[in-house]
């Protein structure tokens, strides 16, 4: 009996310490901080890496940050913050190193889910990126494991409806990269496959 107490007390110590590592929330008081020195001077590697390393890293840090919630008493001030953000992401931080920079967006799109809004915003940036940086971005996604550059990719494709934008731009990419990174487009290929044609809309249960 008391080496199933002690099991038990070990198990739900492991897995707090399991969900504070995954679910801390994001210092937005600091972030925001950030983000205003960063508009009101923007050329400075200083005001740009306080801003780069105040934004999430992760998803679910991502997520936690700008999601929007239906309720009256919740603070929606993240939420209409999301888009500034993120479009200071991707156009005011521009001394970042490609390496640093590429890592930190591959790392956030991994385990996204496209949805309106933030989750948008920051796909589009992805898109932006890879072309802008694609040696950076290729790089850091050979780097991940096969599981987690086919989340990196599925979320990176996912959209509500069939796109020939997308398709042209999976096209070029794979046309591109094909010799250099052969086992990356192998599975961004398979991911292009199932999520690039609303498979990701939850929404929607009854397609085949």
């Amino acid at each position: 009996m008391k080496r199933k107490l002690l099991f038990l007390v070990a198990a739900i110590i492991f897995q707090a310490s399991y969900l504070n590592a995954q679910y801390f929330p994001v210092d937005t008081a600091k972030l925001n901080t950030a983000y205003n020195e960063l508009m009101n001077n923007p050329n400075t590697l200083e005001r740009q890496k306080k801003f780069f390393d105040a934004f999430p890293n992760t998803w679910m840090e991502f997520i936690m940050t700008y999601q929007y919630v239906p309720y009256s008493k919740y603070d929606l001030t993240m939420y209409s913050l999301a888009e500034k953000h993120i479009q200071a992401l991707g156009g005011r931080v521009t001394l970042i190193k490609d390496s640093i920079y590429c890592k930190k967006l591959v790392n956030i799109a991994i385990g996204g889910k496209w949805s309106a809004d933030a989750p948008n915003y920051f796909k589009l940036l992805l898109h932006q990126v890879m072309w802008n940086r694609m040696d950076g971005m290729l790089y850091e996604i050979s780097q991940l494991r096969s599981g987690h550059q086919m989340q990196f990719w599925q979320f990176y494709w996912s959209n509500i409806v069939k796109s020939d934008k997308l398709k042209t731009e999976y096209e070029r990419l794979l046309k591109i990269n094909s010799d250099n990174y052969p086992k990356e487009m192998e599975t961004m290929s398979i991911a292009f496959e199932y999520f690039y044609d609303g498979i990701n809309d939850i929404n929607d249960f009854t397609r085949k």
